[in-house]
């Protein structure tokens, strides 16, 4: 009897032309009339409990998901970032009125501590900086759910031209669970760079981040 008034006090209500949205709209079908149709999308989930958040999420990640995943969240703050690497790469070339090939070897070893910016905001999180030269982000696709690591580094814009090494490096966007090459540990993050970037050439590359959970 009760589900019966509410039907009739709801179907009062529901007279003219405006469709009213609710938590829950007893008009399923938008016809501007809680008929019989309408009850029979109801009688299923009569007893539910109602209004609800979603269960919580009890996914247990690896070290590397976890971080990411907190970092985005705002649950850890990131100081610093120490990124430190050897990379090697070898250019040919001709000189005029020499047949001969010329092979050149070049190797780069560097290091340097990312930080944030004095005018750090929400719309950098996922972002530390190396000066204006080097760069490390996270990316995070919300509706796609998938993770990338960008490692930018200016310094050797020059040998690029020269025909060392390459540009930024980049992983593929990839959802949780991450690939099994992707690992954090006391050695710090490693990671496969799926395009022809400058971390493809390194002998070593460790990226070591610092961090304190946010109070």
């Amino acid at each position: 009897m009760t589900l019966m008034a509410l039907v009739v006090a709801v179907t009062a209500g529901a007279q003219g032309t405006t469709i009213y949205e609710y938590p829950w709209n007893p008009d399923s079908n938008n016809d501007n009339l809680i008929g019989v149709d309408d009850l029979l999308d109801f009688l299923p989930v009569f007893g539910d409990e109602f209004g609800n958040p979603p269960e919580p999420c009890d996914y247990d990640g690896t070290p590397l998901e976890e971080w990411a995943a907190n970092w985005i969240n705002g649950d850890i703050v990131v100081d610093s970032i120490f990124v430190e690497y050897e990379i090697e790469d070898a250019s040919s070339y001709f000189i005029a009125g020499c047949p001969e090939e010329i092979t050149d070897t070049l190797i780069v070893a560097n290091s340097h501590l990312l930080t944030f910016p004095s005018n750090f905001n929400d719309t950098s999180l996922g972002t530390a900086w190396g000066g204006a030269q080097v760069r490390l982000t996270l990316n995070f696709n919300g509706s796609e759910g998938t993770f990338s690591f960008v490692l930018e580094n200016s310094l050797l814009n020059e040998l690029v031209s020269d025909g060392f090494f390459a540009g930024g490096s980049a992983t593929s966007n990839e959802p949780i669970p991450f690939p099994f090459e992707w690992t954090f540990t006391e050695d710090g993050i490693s990671l496969t760079w799926d395009n022809d970037g400058w971390c493809n050439y390194a002998n070593y590359l460790h990226i070591l981040p610092y961090w304190h959970y946010a109070e």
